[in-house]
């Protein structure tokens, strides 16, 4: 009997320190979301679109503070290319991307892909 009573201990002792991990974890993760968006719960970062150039190198449209911002990446780096200056355009733009589901294309009058829209504002 004693060994039963030793064994419950123990799964019970165990079950209570999973528990407040679990319940630690739960809250950093709380804690971690409201860090990072912004009182309303929209993202600060949204990306509007991007575009392959080659192996592990991309063309993003984003979303920063109002302003779209045209981004080249690759694996290690993060080079601006350009920002889309007209205000009606990026607030198209940012209209589109809350309306479109994540990872649909954008476009830009008169062109027809990110390319060309990354060539043309920089």
């Amino acid at each position: 009997m004693e060994i039963w009573e030793s064994v419950v201990r123990m799964v019970s002792a165990l079950g209570v320190v999973l528990a407040l991990i679990l319940g630690l974890l739960a809250v950093a993760r709380s804690a971690v979301g409201r860090r990072f968006l912004p009182v309303n719960g929209a993202p600060l970062v949204k990306i509007l679109g991007s575009g392959p150039l080659g192996s592990r190198k991309h063309v993003m449209v984003v979303a920063v503070a109002g302003e779209v911002l045209i981004l080249g990446t690759t694996a290690t780096d993060l080079v601006p290319l350009g920002k889309i200056a007209d205000p009606d355009v990026a607030k198209r733009l940012i209209a589109e991307a809350s309306v479109l589901p994540s990872g649909a294309a954008i476009g830009i009058p008169g062109s027809g892909n990110l390319e060309e829209t990354a060539r043309a504002h920089s």
